[in-house]
């Protein structure tokens, strides 16, 4: 122990041996600038070094003391890769290398697994790509999906310090090999030696020392390529974390949850959405009596009752069944068209199909008052008489005479021939044109309401399409909005005393193969075409019999009641009129009516989806596989120059080595197998007790002194 402390008092101070230039018994001979001069080497003229040194000494290594007599030949620096070699190399390029390429592998690999491609929309093109291009549908959290993207971010900057340490190595080997054959322009200066170290620490404070280093044009020729490369690998590093953050940045911006509705359409459609006529009236025979498969006459309908009850449900919208809808469409003319289509319980809101059905429409106007020679009498005027053509007279205002023989009508003067007459205010008769002229008369009846003999039914190809509607009708004043155009056109008439409304209205009633399209539980699209003739309308006029006082038309003064409060124009009145007409006609043949497969049919599925733009995702994907491929170039490029057994430099270019150089225990004398290793690092941290001393006052200066 003693011995041990005589020889530690012996121990000069670093800088008093740095100070004297030596270094125990080593003596560090230096050429001199004119030998440089003389063997062409060094140019004093361009030489430039910004740390001034000592008059006396020599510049002296801080790391190892150089021998006269230590030189090395080329032969000599090839050597085996030990496998602490491959142990310091495999780390750093591990961890570059895996955690970011398995980040990266598992982003995509969650976008790509769970990625939805959209199917063409069978009836609307533009819903089949919400995103419009250029982003990628993902059926997976966006929230989630950020987060493993936001790891690359994190994980990026991180792996600077590990790029550099695999850089190290091939810096130590360019200075082992210019100190071995003297090429003293390739060595650094004390300077740059701290810029390199720091740089070489992943220190972005010193990088930025060196771009203003290198700015300075007096400096810059003398910077030796080992800085260079050195400073350029980290300014690589940043770049390549700044792109990945900044990717990820955008990435988190433009990633949104969008809705979108999968499509999947069936080869062979399964559902029955369409509506037809049922194949009993299809096939029934009506030219052999004259009145339709409504009627049940001289036959058996084996399903009567539940085809008057649907009508019924129908006409009130309660049938589980079917259900009557409204459409403008062209070729209605401005009015409403009525479709008959499977009932809201039948079709699941996720479910799209084209199919076709029968329509109806009806269009109406007003005949002017003048045309029908419109005139009141009787007691306070109570009577309007009028006459359109000889087939459409009568009075309004006179109550029906009415017979108490229920299968007959007794004749009334005032009334035209084949008139419906159910109330005193309501007169109407059906006509095959549009003058009123000719009374649709297909069945053969007489004006009592049985059948003529001497007249014969009309065949089908006879029953037209459409058919027309004459109708007089009286209403009250009040019914009307005080500023509707009903109660000022004079195609109406009113009473002296404006509490009473007589109008004219002539309609014609058309009936349609429609076909439609069903999208999102909206009609999408809807076309038609008249029928060829009448019969599909003949299920509905040849059911309205004389033998009843009302024809079946109980409803029409309710319709005329609803038009009244439509709106103020002459145009909504009609309308409203034609559309519940429209209804009560469709209502009646709806209830004869069979379930036809749907023409095309698609299933959507309602997704919430990841909208992901594809342009900062392969930015991102490509600048964190950049970090492997870095890290295999370094790995091999290190591996090659630990063939050069520099594994004692690179560790001696580090903080670490920088300190134990300036303030760890005196070196023995120089040995090329000497090295500070891992093992050796951790041996000196068991060991260490000494302590670094701030010594000095603010008048001389101060500086670091090693005490026990």
């Amino acid at each position: 122990m003693e011995e041990h402390r005589d020889h530690r008092k012996k121990t000069l101070p670093f800088y008093q041996r740095m100070a004297t230039g030596t270094y125990e018994n080593v003596n560090l001979q230096l050429p001199s600038n004119e030998d440089l001069r003389e063997n062409g080497i060094y140019n004093i003229s361009t030489f430039q070094n910004d740390i001034s040194t000592p008059e006396k000494g020599h510049r002296i290594s801080l790391i190892r003391p150089k021998a006269d007599n230590y030189h090395v030949e080329g032969d000599e620096l090839q050597i085996s890769a030990t496998k602490d070699h491959v142990q310091s190399i495999l780390t750093p390029s591990t961890i570059i290398c895996i955690p970011i390429a398995l980040l990266a592998a598992t982003l995509l690999a969650l976008v790509l697994s769970f990625r939805v491609s959209p199917q063409p929309n069978l009836f609307d093109p533009t819903l089949s790509d919400p995103t419009g291009g250029g982003y990628i549908l993902v059926n997976f959290s966006a929230t989630r999906l950020v987060f493993v993207a936001s790891f690359l971010s994190t994980i990026a900057p991180l792996l600077g310090s590990y790029i550099m340490a695999l850089t190290a190595l091939p810096v130590s080997r360019d200075l082992k090999i210019a100190s071995s054959n003297s090429e003293f322009l390739r060595l650094p200066t004390p300077f740059q030696m701290s810029l390199l170290i720091g740089i070489l620490v992943a220190a972005t404070d010193q990088l930025r020392s060196y771009f203003g280093y290198l700015m300075n044009p007096k400096h810059r020729a003398g910077i030796p390529p080992v800085l260079h490369r050195s400073a350029w690998m980290l300014t690589l590093s940043i770049i390549l974390a700044g792109g990945v953050a900044i990717s990820d940045a955008v990435l988190h911006y433009t990633t949104s949850t969008v809705e979108f509705d999968q499509v999947f359409v069936q080869a062979e459609p399964d559902k029955e959405f369409g509506r037809g006529v049922s194949e009993f009236c299809l096939s029934f025979d009506r030219e052999k009596i004259g009145l339709p498969c409504s009627v049940e006459y001289d036959f058996v309908d084996p399903n009567k009752n539940f085809e008057q009850t649907e009508a019924s449900r129908l006409m009130h919208n309660t049938s589980q069944l079917s259900a009557i809808r409204f459409a403008n469409v062209e070729e209605s003319k401005g009015t409403e068209i009525a479709y008959l289509t499977a009932s809201d319980e039948s079709i699941a809101a996720e479910t799209d199909f084209q199919a076709t059905t029968i329509g109806i429409s009806t269009t109406c106007e007003l005949v002017p008052a003048s045309s029908c020679d419109m005139a009141s009498w009787g007691p306070n005027e109570v009577y309007t008489n009028f006459s359109c053509s000889d087939m459409f007279h009568g009075t309004i205002g006179k109550p029906p005479n009415v017979s108490d023989v229920s299968s007959v009508r007794v004749p009334d003067a005032y009334r035209s021939f084949l008139m419906y007459k159910p109330a005193q205010n309501l007169m109407y008769t059906f006509f095959n044109d549009s003058s009123m002229k000719t009374v649709y008369n297909t069945v053969g009846w007489n004006d009592s309401g049985l059948f003529d003999l001497s007249l014969f039914p009309l065949k089908d190809s006879q029953l037209v399409n459409p058919f027309y509607l004459g109708l007089a009708g009286r209403i009250e004043y009040s019914s009307f909005e005080s500023n509707s155009e009903m109660l000022t056109t004079n195609d109406t008439k009113r009473d002296q005393y404006d509490s009473i409304v007589d109008f004219i209205v002539n309609c014609a009633v058309t009936s349609y193969d429609v076909n439609y399209t069903w999208v999102n539980q909206t009609l999408h699209n809807i076309s038609m075409t008249p029928t060829t003739n009448g019969s599909v309308l003949e299920i509905f006029h040849g059911s309205q019999l004389y033998s009843t006082v009302s024809g079946g038309s109980f409803d029409l003064q309710d319709f005329i009641d609803q038009a009244s409060m439509t709106g103020t124009t002459t145009e909504s009145f009609l309308g409203k009129f034609g559309s519940l007409y429209s209804s009560k006609v469709l209502a009646k043949i709806g209830g004869y009516n069979s379930q036809r497969t749907a023409l095309q049919q698609q299933h959507r599925e309602h997704m919430l989806l990841s909208k992901v733009p594809i342009a900062p995702l392969a930015l991102l994907i490509a600048w964190s596989f950049a970090y492997p491929v870095l890290g295999l170039a370094l790995a091999v490029k290190a591996y090659r120059a630990a063939q050069y057994n520099v594994k004692d430099i690179a560790s001696k270019l580090s903080l670490l080595g920088l300190s134990q150089a300036a303030f760890g225990d005196q070196p023995g004398p120089p040995s090329r197998s000497a090295g500070l290793s891992r093992e050796d690092v951790t041996q000196l941290l068991k060991k260490e007790t000494r302590r670094i001393l701030v010594d000095g006052d603010e008048q001389q200066g101060f500086e670091f002194r090693v005490v026990v």
